[in-house]
């Protein structure tokens, strides 16, 4: 097979170095910083429209709330995004997105299958804390999508899943889990671990931030609820670590009071 030689100037191109915003012309600068700006009013549309879908539903909400809620007109909206729909679109994708990149970061981070599984939950319960209005939308409102778009996020989905269950059969291929059907223990450790967006509420009742929800499940799912003594005595342990780091916490408090 013959290449083409690409010419010198060519070939100057594809080694120069990115050009840095300091690096640019004054009217490369105005265009860059326009596109910035662009895209962050496009992310406040979406998170606001997020948030009005998940407390008002879909097909109540219009999109003159949205542009009111935003303080913006609804020309402006329309500079975004092209519809409702297309809102509805965005939510799903960027949601389904953010999911599948933490999922390939799960998988390329070469833990062992029964970490990447534990990485698993937590990574779910973070993304349903920090994501509470899309995850929301997400799970509530799939019916809403157009039937193009609604198959698209089946596929998805369902490629997502087939991935956590192939962690699942490489940790029992390595004696690292037991489990007779695989898919089962899937659909209980994302059913579980999604299922957060229906009751979790920050600032009311108990205070529990995601890693104490994804700690909680990971030992629910590995050690049972039964209080056996093995159980009995994780539990004591953990008290005990508990107190150990309240007690440090106080002792600068303490030294501080027997100071002259």
């Amino acid at each position: 097979m013959v290449h083409r030689v690409p010419p010198p100037r060519e070939r100057d191109a594809r080694h120069a170095r990115p050009a840095r915003l300091r690096d640019l012309s004054p009217l490369s600068r105005v265009r860059a910083a326009a596109t910035s700006r662009r895209a962050l009013v496009r992310t406040e549309i979406l998170t606001t429209a997020a948030e009005l879908f998940r407390a008002r539903g879909y097909r109540a909400t219009t999109l003159d709330d949205l542009a009111r809620r935003l303080g913006m007109s609804k020309a402006t909206v329309y500079g975004h995004f092209r519809s409702k729909e297309d809102l509805l679109a965005a939510i799903f994708h960027r949601t389904m997105t953010l999911a599948e990149a933490g999922l390939a970061a799960i998988r390329a981070s070469g833990l062992p299958p029964a970490e990447q599984l534990r990485e698993v939950i937590r990574h779910h319960v973070r993304l349903v804390v920090a994501e509470r209005a899309f995850l929301t939308v997400f799970f509530s409102e799939e019916g809403s999508l157009p039937a193009r778009l609604q198959k698209d996020i089946v596929r998805r989905k369902a490629r997502y899943d087939r991935t956590v269950r192939a962690i699942v059969e490489r940790a029992a291929r390595a004696g690292e889990v037991r489990v007779a059907e695989p898919r089962l223990l899937v659909l209980a450790l994302l059913g579980m671990s999604n299922w957060v967006y229906r009751w979790y509420h920050p600032g009311r009742g108990r205070a529990w931030d995601a890693d104490t929800i994804a700690e909680g499940f990971i030992d629910l799912v590995e050690r049972g609820y039964l209080a056996t003594p093995a159980a009995r005595g994780r539990e004591v342990g953990r008290r005990l670590h508990r107190l150990e780091a309240e007690i440090r916490a106080l002792r600068p408090l303490l030294r501080g009071l027997n100071r002259p």
